[in-house]
């Protein structure tokens, strides 16, 4: 193994540890039970609109290769 393996291998782990340690802290009630808050039960784009985006990425790939 090179130094890439190790060095990536332990930013991942790093990585994920931080992660966790941060996981348990909650948010405090000013923040969650606010009048303003984001509503994020609605979609603002349809499952139909993301296909058609997806399939004009692929037809600008196509194109320009």
């Amino acid at each position: 193994m090179d130094f890439n393996t190790f060095f990536f291998g332990g930013l991942a782990l790093i990585s994920l540890a931080v992660f966790f340690y941060l996981g348990k802290f909650k948010a405090s009630k000013a923040q969650t039970e606010r009048d303003d808050r984001v509503d994020w039960s609605k979609r603002a784009l349809s499952f139909k609109s993301f296909l058609i985006i997806a399939l004009g990425v692929l037809v600008i790939f196509f194109l320009l290769s």
